[in-house]
């Protein structure tokens, strides 16, 4: 695994607190068509980084498309801990912090279908919604997914006039999906209450940039995303140097959602955490003044660790885990 500098960073790691670790691999792997790591285990040490109980036992694994660092699912299983649902209400739509991941599919018709037939439905029929001025009408779905996560699919518009979004256009249509029609992760939904403090981390912390922002008020857009038909949502899109790897910050204006942020860190089951790989987490921590002081280790794979700190993410306080090689 390479470096990534600090002026180019994007999301590397969603992280997962799993239920069950082989029914997770199942999906990932056999469905979405990412490739699974050999099962990892080993046992929490004294002030570990998932904050623990030492000698608890850990078991992950690392989905990721061929050749991609870009977009992985860390999946860690705690079988000695009994954890809730992050996201308590299964039937509800978005919460506070980590809730969504973001799959971009050629027909998404096909690939909804091959969902369901292997028990994931969807809340929705695939929607045809308009995001900005000129960004254009992407067609989406959200599938529940294993852990309480909901499955975003996107089948790219055709008709944008954003320079950006023509580019991605391209990267899709040549590097194409794993052989069951998916990409790696391209977008995470990140729910906050202040995204112009979630934007200046991103931005100034991590050197990404706003692709885009704007207000979605659709009644279609609600209804597919299970907000209310007249809710108004603040959305920043923040990228990186990769078309992959990017942020949705969404702000909920005139409407609430549930904050479990409490209880979104291990052994609860869903979305817990963002992993980004830079090449000095101390210079970072101290530069932008970031609410974290001690240092970890953070086992990857059997014989793989990276130095590691955890912090929460300003505008929502999600777990934040910045990785050095």
């Amino acid at each position: 695994m390479s470096k990534i500098a600090a002026n180019q960073a994007q999301l590397n790691f969603a992280m997962v607190c799993v239920e069950n670790l082989a029914q997770s691999i199942k999906f990932y792997s056999g469905i979405i068509g990412l490739k699974a790591s050999p099962v990892f285990e080993y046992n929490a040490e004294e002030n570990n980084i998932w904050n623990v109980p030492q000698g608890i036992q850990i078991r992950q694994s690392i989905c990721r498309r061929e050749e991609s660092e870009i977009g992985q699912l860390l999946l860690i299983e705690f079988p000695d801990l009994r954890g809730e649902y992050i996201r308590s209400n299964l039937n509800a739509g978005m919460i506070r912090g980590f809730w969504n991941i973001n799959f971009y599919v050629k027909d998404i018709v096909k690939s909804l279908e091959v969902l369901e037939s292997k028990g994931y439905f969807s809340w929705s029929k695939p929607a045809e919604h308009q995001i900005g001025d000129n960004v254009g009408t992407p067609i989406e779905v959200i599938v529940d997914g294993p852990d309480g996560i909901a499955i975003n699919l996107v089948q790219l518009p055709k008709n944008s006039e954003n320079e950006s979004i023509q580019e991605m256009c391209k990267f899709f249509n040549t590097n194409g999906t794993t052989e069951k029609g998916f990409t790696e992760i391209v977008t995470t939904s990140h729910c906050v209450s202040d995204t112009q403090a979630a934007k200046e981390f991103y931005s100034k912390a991590l050197g990404m940039h706003q692709m885009f922002s704007d207000e979605l008020s659709s009644k279609i857009s609600n209804q597919f995303l299970r907000r209310p038909d007249d809710g108004r949502t603040l959305i920043t899109f923040m990228q990186g140097s990769h078309f992959y790897g990017k942020i949705a910050l969404s702000e909920p204006i005139n409407y609430s959602v549930p904050n479990n942020i409490s209880n979104a860190c291990p052994p609860n089951i869903g979305y817990f955490g963002q992993g980004f790989l830079i090449p000095d987490i101390q210079k970072v921590i101290s530069e932008h003044d970031l609410n974290s002081t001690q240092q970890y280790f953070m086992h990857l794979e059997k014989d793989h660790g990276l130095k590691a700190a955890r912090l929460e993410c300003p505008g929502s306080e999600a777990l934040i885990y910045l990785l050095e090689e």
